[in-house]
């Protein structure tokens, strides 16, 4: 580590938590939720990863150009399995109501009690399966390529084997659709967990305190992608409850994993 992080903010995480609202409510009244979500994810790569130049958690771990070609080209097929860049299970939720009537049980719900529940619908099949990748040889097969960097930042939130992003993108729309949340809530909830996705793998120094108990850290995730297996828990992205009530938490530590990549 080239700081010491018990005495910094990751004031990087905390800036785009707050400019979640304003930021996602001038995209939504401008564009489509699938357009606002795909805009949405490319501020968020360039910021965390302008971010993590200037204040990096381990200067080794700034990405080659190669590495960054790399993922651009699995972002891109993310692209292409998600719906042109309609993230997370939002487009396959809205298409599943399309072809049929959905329950409906969300969809009055207000955005303040909607967008949480979904953020926690939506998280817990990708957990589940997350889990169940790691500690199965045909799952591992595919996610592996999640893991195989030795250094854990902005650019590889993004390496995912399209496979995995298929399954993870099921898992969420699936439950979005069956619990019939209205399109803005989805929208909000996807941008929400947009950013976390990124935020907890960028390369930036500081910690969240606290909130890293309600909400995806840095601090957090890294522990996941340690070589250890014992250390590589945290399943969870957007929120860390699924990991808290199943078992699998692993609270933050100062020091972080001495060591990331594929499990030894």
């Amino acid at each position: 580590m080239d700081c010491d992080d018990r005495m910094r903010w990751n004031w990087t995480h905390l800036l785009a938590l707050g400019l979640w609202t304003p930021v996602g409510a001038a995209l939504l009244a401008h564009g489509a939720p699938a357009t606002a979500t795909a805009v949405w994810l490319g501020l968020c790569l360039l910021g965390f990863g302008l971010a993590e130049r200037r204040w990096p958690y381990r200067r080794d771990w700034q990405p080659s150009t190669r590495a960054m070609s790399m993922d651009a080209a699995l972002l891109l097929a993310a692209a292409v399995v998600d719906g042109m860049l309609k993230h997370g299970g939002l487009w396959l939720a809205q298409v599943l109501a399309s072809l049929g009537h959905s329950p409906g049980w969300a969809a009055s719900w207000p955005l303040g009690l909607a967008v949480p529940a979904a953020v926690l619908a939506g998280e817990l099949g990708p957990y589940a399966l997350h889990r169940w990748a790691h500690r199965n040889a045909w799952g591992w097969r595919w996610h592996r390529l999640h893991h195989a960097p030795t250094q854990v930042n902005t650019s590889n939130s993004v390496r995912v084997h399209p496979l995995n992003l298929a399954w993870n993108v099921a898992s969420r729309g699936l439950p979005w659709w069956a619990l019939g949340f209205s399109a803005e809530a989805l929208a909000w909830a996807t941008m929400f967990m947009l950013l976390q996705g990124v935020a907890v793998h960028a390369n930036v120094a500081g910690r969240i305190g606290p909130l890293a108990w309600l909400i995806g850290s840095a601090e957090a995730h890294r522990l996941h992608h340690s070589t250890q297996p014992d250390e590589a828990l945290n399943y969870g992205t957007s929120v860390p409850l699924w990991d808290q009530l199943l078992g699998t938490w692993r609270a933050p530590t100062t020091a972080g994993p001495q060591e990331v990549g594929l499990h030894r």
